[in-house]
């Protein structure tokens, strides 16, 4: 009876399951066949919306750009919808001819940018693209100042983005054109590659200062020139998500930052770990020896003061001394830095893990290695160490796991490391979400691995143990 029952719920259960999905399924059909908006907007709504999307362009990242988008109007006279949730604007716009502006001045920007660039560089001051852009952004003001409005037709289009809400397809044509030709502007300064000076022709191909300089005079950045995604709101986020994937990862190869990054901090990992078990192993024999014997009671204190500090300080405080105090004065390279001090860390917790695992083993196997005319080193690693190992290696593998999680730190000195990997892209990107989840999954998988081999190793020293 009882089992008749389950089976009825689980029916039940599956049947609600196979409706639900199946009314969504339905429900994005319906919303996907309806390609009208939910209301029509009449002219003086949609001149609404255009200005909104307008002003709330970035105005702060040039003067140029600034001056463009306060002196620019775009006015729109007709409409009609489209069949894909849009209305088609007929619009007249009058902007500053920037274009036009820097075409006709672009050798003198970049005459002046190099004379100030050349002398600075014969007094040995170094000059960067925006000391360029301070410098050029004068002569341009008063050229804007002096330019005439360019004026034309042109259509928008509007999208309904979700029930009510519409945005302005702002794409590089439709910026282009209403604001006066800057990206052609824009594009005339990254395409210049030589500038006539002192009656020579200067090749400028390599000076990507002046190009830089010069270009954050009129930079419009940061606008979206996607389509408004007017789809349904699971596919949106689809999109959305297959977007950010697109621009994080693959546009560029950015995903190099992250394999590239990975790569270092393996081989930080890994050189750390050798170097690390190295020094725990020499730490933790001198203070077996020393407490058992009564020897090497000199190394046994150096270790010990070693171990306090190691383990009584922050990995990160480490890393900034021995980099920025130890090694950078006498040259040595980022990445030795980052392994010197990660290996020197994990040595003191290694040193511990294999002492506790040498001092858990029963006195009698000493005392049986002796008996067999074995001296006390002999004794000590083929008889003692080979059984601790085994004990400790469960901690050891903890050890190297924490390891690997803080090597992350390395970015703090400009190491290439995963971490940074991620950051890099975050700063490009200006994206959150995607890059620190990379790194976070990246890790991850990295350690469950990690994990995974320490368990068949486990088993297979379990089955010698049996035989």
């Amino acid at each position: 009876m009882k089992k008749n029952n389950a089976k009825k719920k689980l029916l039940t259960v599956s049947l609600l399951i196979i409706a639900a999905i199946a009314a969504l399924f339905v429900t994005y059909g319906i919303q996907k066949l309806n390609n009208k908006l939910s209301k029509e907007i009449t002219v003086q709504e949609a001149q609404q919306i255009v200005d909104s999307a307008l002003s709330e362009l970035p105005t702060s990242v040039s003067t140029g750009a600034k001056y463009v988008l306060e002196n620019s109007k775009v006015t729109v006279n007709s409409l009609e919808f489209g069949t894909d949730k849009n209305a088609i604007l007929s619009c007249s716009y009058s902007a500053p001819a920037i274009g036009e502006t820097v075409s006709e001045n672009l050798s003198s920007y970049l005459t002046e940018a190099y004379a100030f660039y050349d002398s600075n560089n014969k007094q040995g001051i170094k000059t960067n693209a925006t000391k360029i852009k301070l410098l050029v952004t004068k002569s341009l003001e008063q050229d804007l100042a002096e330019t005439k409005n360019v004026q034309g037709e042109t259509v928008l289009e509007v999208y309904e983005t979700s029930p009510g809400e519409f945005s302005l397809y702002l794409s590089d044509e439709t910026v282009n054109t209403v604001f006066g030709g800057i990206l052609d502007a824009i594009e005339l300064i990254k395409a210049s590659d030589t500038i006539e000076y002192n009656g020579n022709t200067v090749d400028i191909k390599n000076q990507n200062t002046l190009r830089t300089g010069i270009g954050d005079c009129i930079a419009l950045k940061n606008y979206d020139n996607r389509k408004p995604d007017t789809s349904v709101p699971l596919e949106k986020v689809w999109n959305s998500f297959k977007y950010d994937f697109y621009r994080n990862f693959i546009e560029m190869d950015r995903y190099t930052y992250i394999t590239n990054g990975l790569a270092t901090t393996l081989a930080i990992t890994l050189c750390a770990v050798l170097l690390g078990v190295l020094i725990g192993f020499i730490v933790a024999i001198i203070r077996c020896v020393n407490q058992k014997t009564g020897k090497l009671e000199i190394f046994s204190d150096l270790c010990k003061i070693y171990l306090a500090i190691m383990r009584g300080t922050p990995v990160m405080v480490q890393l900034l001394i021995i980099y920025f105090v130890v090694l950078l004065p006498i040259g040595v390279p980022k990445f030795y830095a980052a392994v010197l001090c990660f290996g020197l860390n994990s040595g003191a917790y290694v040193s511990e893990i294999i002492r506790g695992g040498i001092m858990s083993v029963d006195e009698g196997q000493t005392e049986a290695g002796r008996s067999l005319g074995f001296t006390y080193m002999q004794t000590m690693f083929h008889i003692i160490i080979p059984q601790a190992f085994k004990a400790v290696l469960p901690a050891l593998a903890n050890e190297f796991i924490a390891l690997l999680k803080e090597s992350s730190v390395a970015f703090y000195i400009g190491v290439a490391d995963l971490t940074l990997g991620g950051i890099k892209i975050r700063s490009i990107t200006y994206s959150n979400f995607m890059p620190l989840i990379a790194v976070a999954v990246v890790y991850l998988v990295v350690v469950l691995g990690l994990s995974k081999c320490v368990t068949i190793l486990e088993r297979r020293l379990s089955k010698g143990d049996k035989r």
